[in-house]
C-alpha cells in the first residue's frame, strides 16, 4: 500500500493487525472487528463480542438530543495507536462463527472520525485532504496527472552461492489530463481527480494536496472555495499528513456528509467561465483568483453557512428550491450589509437617541390606549419592527452598490421566492415557471457573489438555453427575448 494514491485509513485499520484496546461503549470483550463505509460515506465499525458481552456506557432513552463524546481506542503490533470519536452503537445481532460452532453477537456503531498518529518525530512536509465527487470530466483540465508503476521479480534456485537468480522488472506507464496547480493565499496547492479503484465505494474519488502542513481550519476554506469555484461538492473524506520522502506521518478520517448522496446527482454548473474555449475547461488563472476571492472573504460573507445554504438549495426538491435560495441570498445581503454598516445601516432611524425618544412616545401612547394588557403588550412587541429597513430597499441599495441590475424575470422570481414556505401552492401549468425560479435565483446567487468578492467578470446564465456567457452587471433577459 503507498499511502498517497487514495484514501486509505479503512483498509489500514482493516489490514494492519489492530486490536480494540479500550472499547468505550461497545460491548466488550471484543473478538474481531472491522470498518468500512455505508452508502452514505459514513464509517460503520462492525465488531463480534461473546453472547455474554456487555457495553459499560450509560444507556439513553430513544430520542434523547446530546452530543456524542463517547470514544474507543485501537492499537497495532507495531504500536501505532488509532482513536475512535462521537461512537454510537446502534444495532446488535446474533450470529454463528461458521469455524467454531458458537454464537456471537455482531455489534455496528457509527463511528465519527478517526484519527492516529504513525510517526510523532517526522516533520509534515505535505498534507493531503481525500474527497469523494471530484470528476475528471466533463472538466478540461490544465494538468497532467502521470503514473509509472514498476513490478520487480526476483526467483533464486540453489543454496547460497552454488545457484542462479534470475531477476526481471515490469513497468507500465499512463498519463491524463486530470489535475489543477494553484496557489491560494500564498500556499501551493494541486487539485486531482482521481482513477475510480476496484471494488471502491467512492464513484469520483479525488484529493487536494499541500505543499505544507496548513491546519484543518485553512484547509476547510480552500477545499468549500474550490467546490464553489468547479460548481462540485467536494465530499471531505478525512486527511493524511507525509514527510518529505512522503512516509505516513498522521492521518484522519470522518463520516462523510453528502446530503444523502444527492451532491454526486448534481449536474456541473461553475457559476462563472473558468476557460476562454469550452464551458468546462479550466485554466490556472482565474480558477486561482475566484478560490482566492472566496477564501479572502470567507469570514467577512460567513461563507461556510453561506456555503451550506447554497449547496442544500441545489439538492432541495423544486417546491421548495426558490426558498432555500431565497434564504442563500438573503444571509449574502445581511454579511454584506454588515461590512458597511454605515452605509447600509439596519434601522431607518440610524441614531440611537433618536430612535430611543421616538419608542418612548409610542409607549406612552400605548399606555394610555384603553384596550386589554394582553394587546398592548403585543403592540409593545412590535414597535421594534417599526425601525427596521425594508428588505426590497435594502435589497435596491446593496445591489446598485455592487452594479448589479436585476431584469424582470429575476425579480418576479424574487417575489415568488417565498410562495412555498406560506403555502401558496403551485397551480397546474405552472411547473416550467417554477423550474426557471429556481435557474433565475440560482444565477442571481451567482451574480451577486461573484461580483461582491471581485471573483469574475462574467457569468454563465443558466437560465437561458444554450448557457450563454454574460456580464455580471447584465441581467437574464426576459424568456420572451432570448
Amino acid at each position: 500500500m503507498t499511502g498517497w494514491d487514495h484514501e486509505f485509513a479503512v483498509q489500514y485499520i482493516n489490514d494492519g493487525l489492530f486490536h480494540v484496546t479500550d472499547p468505550g461503549p461497545l460491548r466488550a470483550p471484543v473478538i474481531d472487528f472491522s470498518l468500512r463505509r455505508d452508502e452514505g460515506l459514513e464509517l460503520i465499525l462492525e465488531t463480534r463480542t461473546a453472547p455474554h458481552s456487555k457495553s459499560t456506557a450509560p444507556e439513553h432513552p430513544s430520542g434523547t438530543v446530546r452530543i456524542t463524546t463517547e470514544s474507543a481506542s485501537l492499537e497495532n503490533i507495531g504500536g501505532v495507536k488509532v482513536r475512535l470519536t462521537g461512537v454510537i452503537p446502534y444495532r446488535v445481532q446474533t450470529s454463528t462463527n461458521y469455524r467454531t460452532g458458537q454464537d456471537e453477537h455482531v455489534e455496528e456503531a457509527k463511528i465519527h472520525a478517526l484519527e492516529a498518529t504513525v510517526q510523532s518525530r517526522i516533520e509534515g512536509r505535505y498534507t493531503i485532504d481525500w474527497v469523494e465527487n471530484l470528476p475528471t470530466s466533463p472538466f478540461v483540465w490544465p494538468d497532467f496527472a502521470e503514473t509509472k508503476i514498476e513490478t520487480a521479480t526476483k526467483r533464486k534456485f540453489g543454496l547460497g552461492d552454488d545457484g542462479i537468480t534470475l531477476f526481471s522488472t515490469d513497468s507500465g506507464q499512463s498519463s491524463s489530463r486530470s489535475a489543477a496547480k494553484i496557489v491560494a493565499a500564498g500556499n501551493e496547492i494541486y487539485v486531482c481527480a482521481l482513477r475510480r479503484r476496484d471494488n471502491d465505494d467512492l464513484v469520483k474519488p479525488g484529493c487536494i494536496i499541500y505543499v505544507g502542513n496548513p491546519d484543518e481550519q485553512f484547509r476547510k476554506k480552500v477545499r468549500t472555495a474550490i467546490s464553489f469555484a468547479l460548481g462540485v461538492y467536494l465530499v471531505d473524506l478525512g486527511s493524511a499528513v507525509y514527510s518529505n520522502d512522503w512516509e505516513i506521518i498522521s492521518f484522519k478520517c470522518r463520516s462523510a456528509y453528502s446530503i444523502d448522496r444527492k451532491v454526486l446527482d448534481l449536474v456541473v454548473l461553475p457559476p462563472a467561465p473558468m476557460g476562454a474555449r469550452w464551458q468546462h475547461e479550466i485554466d490556472r488563472v482565474p480558477f486561482a483568483r475566484l478560490v482566492n476571492a472566496v477564501f479572502h472573504n470567507y469570514e467577512a460573507l460567513d461563507f461556510g453557512n453561506l456555503s451550506w445554504a447554497y449547496w442544500h438549495a441545489l439538492c432541495a426538491t423544486p417546491h421548495i428550491a426558490s426558498v432555500h435560495f431565497g434564504a442563500a441570498i438573503e444571509l449574502l445581503l445581511r454579511q454584506y450589509g454588515a461590512m458597511k454598516p454605515d452605509q447600509f445601516p439596519r434601522g431607518i432611524i440610524a441614531d440611537r437617541a433618536t430612535w430611543k425618544r421616538l419608542s418612548g412616545q409610542v409607549e406612552e401612547t400605548i399606555a394610555k390606549l384603553e384596550i386589554s394588557e394582553e394587546k398592548k403588550n403585543a403592540l409593545r412587541e412590535n414597535i421594534g419592527g417599526l425601525n427596521r429597513v425594508h428588505q426590497r430597499d435594502s435589497m435596491e441599495a446593496i445591489l446598485k452598490d455592487i452594479g448589479v441590475v436585476l431584469g424582470p424575470d429575476e425579480s418576479q422570481a424574487w417575489k415568488r421566492r417565498n410562495d412555498a414556505a406560506h403555502g401558496i401552492a403551485m397551480e397546474d401549468g405552472e411547473e416550467l415557471d417554477v423550474i426557471r425560479d429556481i435557474k433565475l435565483l440560482k444565477v442571481m446567487f451567482h451574480r451577486m457573489v461573484l461580483r461582491i468578492i471581485n471573483g469574475a467578470d462574467t457569468y454563465h446564465d443558466y437560465a437561458t438555453p444554450g448557457f450563454p456567457i454574460r456580464k455580471l452587471a447584465d441581467p437574464v433577459p426576459p424568456a420572451s427575448s432570448k
